[in-house]
C-alpha cells in the first residue's frame, strides 16, 4: 500500500516493518551523495571537474533514487542502477573513450561502496541503525545536520584513502613522459616527487616543471603564463604553457594527463631527468 500526502511523505509496508520516508529528503540527501561521490571519482581518476556537469550528475542521482517509491522487480532495479550509473558518469565527465569511460565507471562505483561502508560503520559506532535499503537505494532516516557530517566525513576520509594511495605511486621513479603541442611532440625523462606541488593559480591545475631548452619550438605559439614558485634561492615566477596533450609512461601501461600546465625552467642540473612531475597526478 502507498501514500501520499502533501507533506511528501511515502509510507509502506516493507519485511512487516512500518517504515516512512519523505520524499524532498530522500532526493536532497542522494544528490548531494552523488556529488561527493562524483567529487571523489575525480580526485581519483584525476579528470577534471565541471561544476555545472556535476550538479547536471547529482540532480539526476537525486531523482532515481525515487525509484524507491516504485513497484518494480529486484531485476529491474538493478539494471536500471547500471545504466543510471552510467549517464550519471558520462554527464559529470564526458565520453573520451571506452577506456576511460569503464575507468571513471568502475571507480564510481569502488567510491559508492567505499561511502556506503563508512556511513553505516559511523552508524554502528554511535548505534545509530538508520540506515534503510530497498531496491539499492540508501535512505537516511537523520536529520539534515547528521546527514552533512556523515557524507562529508566519508568524503574525506575517501580523500585520505586517495591521498595514501597516490602517494604510494611511483614516487621516486623517473618516468618518460611525452609532450604534444601544435603538432611537435618531445619525449622527457621526469622525476616522480611529491616536493613538486606547484598549481597554476587561476585553474587549480598542476604543474610539471620541465627543462626549458628541451621545450624549444614545442611551446612556441602557446599562450604563457606566469605562475608563482618558491625555491631555495627564494620566490620568482615561472614562465608556463598548457599543452595539447601530454602522456606518461608508468608500470601499468601509457597514462594520458587531462588539465596540467608545464613551467619551464632553466635550473635542471641532473644528468637523470629533465622534468618533475608530481604522482599524485597520475591516475590509477
Amino acid at each position: 500500500m502507498t501514500k501520499f500526502t502533501l507533506s511528501a511523505i511515502y509510507n509502506k509496508i516493507a519485511g512487516g516493518i512500518f517504515i516512512v520516508i519523505y520524499v524532498d529528503v530522500l532526493y536532497v540527501i542522494n544528490f548531494f551523495i552523488t556529488f561527493l561521490l562524483l567529487l571523489a571519482t575525480a580526485r581519483f581518476t584525476k579528470k577534471g571537474r565541471n561544476t555545472l556537469r556535476f550538479i547536471i550528475s547529482s540532480a539526476l542521482g537525486g531523482a532515481y533514487s525515487l525509484i524507491i517509491i516504485a513497484d518494480v522487480s529486484e531485476l529491474f532495479s538493478t539494471v536500471s542502477k547500471v545504466i543510471a550509473s552510467a549517464v550519471i558518469v558520462l554527464v559529470a565527465f564526458r565520453f573520451t573513450g571506452v577506456s576511460s569511460f569503464f575507468k571513471t565507471y568502475i571507480v564510481f562505483y569502488v567510491m559508492n561502496f567505499l561511502f556506503l561502508g563508512v556511513i553505516y560503520g559511523l552508524s554502528l559506532l554511535l548505534k545509530t541503525p538508520y540506515i534503510q535499503l530497498a531496491r539499492g537505494t540508501v535512505y537516511l532516516d537523520i536529520s539534515a545536520r547528521g546527514l552533512l557530517l556523515s557524507a562529508f566525513f566519508a568524503y574525506i576520509v575517501s580523500s585520505l584513502v586517495i591521498r595514501i594511495y597516490n602517494r604510494r605511486l611511483a614516487s621516486g621513479e623517473v618516468l618518460d613522459i611525452t609532450v604534444e603541442n601544435d603538432g611537435k611532440s618531445v619525449t622527457l625523462s621526469a622525476l616522480s616527487d611529491t616536493g613538486n606541488k606547484l598549481r597554476e593559480p587561476f585553474s587549480d591545475y598542476p604543474v610539471i616543471i620541465a627543462d626549458r631548452a628541451l621545450l624549444n619550438g614545442v611551446s612556441d605559439g602557446k599562450s604563457t603564463r606566469l605562475i608563482p614558485a618558491s625555491t631555495v634561492s627564494g620566490n620568482s615566477f615561472m614562465l608556463s604553457f598548457k599543452p595539447d596533450r601530454v602522456s606518461v609512461k608508468t608500470s601499468r601501461g601509457n597514462e594520458e594527463i587531462e588539465n596540467v600546465y608545464i613551467a619551464l625552467s632553466d635550473d635542471m642540473k641532473s644528468d637523470d631527468f629533465s622534468a618533475v612531475i608530481n604522482p599524485e597526478i597520475l591516475s590509477v
